[in-house]
């Protein structure tokens, strides 16, 4: 650029980070904007019981595995490679290859452990994963010093000593989360970047814009100290709090909570602490349980090796919860009145009912050294649901110039990519149509998309968390 253009970046997230990072390599001035005191806090998940940023989280899962969608087990592919990198240049273990076991429904694959299989085959990276029932793939486990992780879960109730089917993907693993986002932060505020954090000049109140014919132009934004902060663009990436700055959102993206639980273990407890440690124990990630008390198929739970405080985390996606309340005059998009938006973050400290019975069962199968032990905590996580799963970074078409740029939506696996997804959105950023990025099509603003993925349901939905029983 021949004139550096000044960027106010919303939300120091890993969508947030990431962007800001990539446009100011792009010769962008940048400047990000966050209500919560990670200056002081250093995004630790124990330090302030306001976060409610998904980003603030001791773990993340890092997998490939997408079914047909290609595009994602590339960026996937491109961003393990970058945090291998990261973890060479820098000495720190923020990427964990502990591999992830795919834990099938029954004792056969299913339909979309063989689209992902398919896909790896197709992109050469077949000898990654290892099916637990061939006996190819468990040689080339042995040989590979993997076959201690293709775990032997029986099926309850099964008379013939039946196991549940799985793959194990030497790929995956998980990210710790906070400790990336740190890292992000420092790096980019070392290079130039400018952060301005706390609950009164970080806390962007509304965007400053102007009318300009029958559109609207963003010059900046209002922080809660009612200083105003002048900038060419305004790029959102502000999570599940994003629609609350950009009701124009409505249509796309959805708040919801996802279940949260916790074990602890004592360092003391020599043969847990070893058994539950990356070295010894992978992601597992399980997309059926048996049934819940209702009768229905509680759905896909997944737990992590222990953090190095001892933290052993469960999460339960199988229902994601809203919390429908009224929306604000003029909002593009309501249903009955209504939206969903983050709980409180004391209300958050519990979760549903349906998640406590669904997680007590995967632990009864999967964690059984856990079975009749309490949790340690519980917390329902916010995320930003799209209609179809996919990102949405785009510009906002009803701002002029360019002015309005949004980065969101990551619908519960967008931590993965924190590397590499700036340099994409920036190229959206900066290039619009003519961004050579070939996430381009997938994540462009939709509105004709089909409202599906849980946002048809509303606040009728048992989903809604004014409706569930919170325990």
């Amino acid at each position: 650029m021949s004139e550096s253009k000044s960027v106010a970046v919303v939300g120091a997230g890993i969508f947030g980070l990431s962007l800001a990072l990539a446009l100011h390599e792009k010769g962008y001035t940048v400047t990000v904007f966050d209500r919560h005191p990670y200056d002081e806090t250093q995004y630790d998940p124990d330090a302030d019981e306001n976060v409610q940023a998904a980003s603030v989280d001791h773990n993340k899962i890092f997998r490939a595995s997408y079914g047909t969608k290609l595009h994602y087990q590339r960026l996937a592919l491109e961003s393990r490679e970058a945090w291998v990198a990261i973890n060479k240049s820098s000495g720190a273990d923020l990427f964990v290859p502990s591999g992830m076991l795919r834990v099938q429904p029954s004792d056969e694959l299913g339909a979309l452990e063989k689209e992902t299989l398919a896909n790896m085959e197709r992109d050469g990276i077949r000898e990654t994963q290892f099916v637990k029932s061939l006996a190819g793939d468990r040689e080339r486990a042995k040989a590979g010093g993997w076959d201690a992780k293709l775990l032997e879960f029986p099926i309850p109730g099964s008379n013939d000593a039946r196991t549940y089917e799985a793959v194990l993907d030497s790929l995956g693993g998980f990210m710790r989360c906070s400790n990336a986002c740190l890292y992000f932060q420092q790096l980019a505020a070392s290079k130039g970047v400018r952060f301005i954090f706390g609950n009164e000049q970080g806390d962007v109140e509304s965007i400053v814009e102007e009318a300009v014919g029958d559109k609207k132009k963003a010059n900046g934004v209002r922080t809660k100290d009612g200083v105003i902060h002048k900038a060419h663009v305004v790029a959102v990436a502000g999570g599940s709090f994003t629609t609350q700055l950009i009701p124009d959102l409505s249509t796309h993206l959805e708040s919801s909570g996802g279940s949260l639980a916790t074990f602890k273990i004592d360092k003391e407890d020599k043969a847990l602490w070893e058994k539950y440690s990356p070295e010894q124990f992978p992601v597992i990630t399980w997309k059926s349980n048996p049934r819940n008390k209702t009768g229905k198929d509680t759905g896909s739970v997944y737990v992590l090796p222990r953090t190095p405080d001892g933290l052993v985390k469960i999460g339960f996606r199988g229902v994601k919860f809203t919390n429908f309340q009224p929306a604000p005059e003029g909002c593009p998009f309501v249903q009955d009145g209504k939206w969903s938006i983050p709980m409180s973050p004391k209300d958050s400290c519990t979760i549903p009912e349906a998640a406590v019975d669904s997680i007590r069962q995967f632990v009864k199968i999967f964690l059984p050294d856990f079975d009749q032990v309490p949790f340690y905590s519980t917390k329902l996580c916010w995320y930003t649901d799209s209609l179809d799963n996919s990102f949405v970074i785009d510009h906002v078409p009803t701002y002029t110039d360019n002015s309005l740029f949004v980065c969101t939506g990551g619908s519960g696996h967008g931590a993965k990519f924190l590397p590499i997804l700036g340099k994409h959105a920036a190229d959206i950023l900066h290039n619009g149509d003519k961004a050579t990025s070939f996430l381009r099509p997938f994540w462009r603003w939709r509105p004709e998309a089909p409202r599906r993925n849980g946002l048809e349901d509303g606040p009728g939905s048992p989903r809604n968390i004014g409706q569930a029983q919170v325990e």
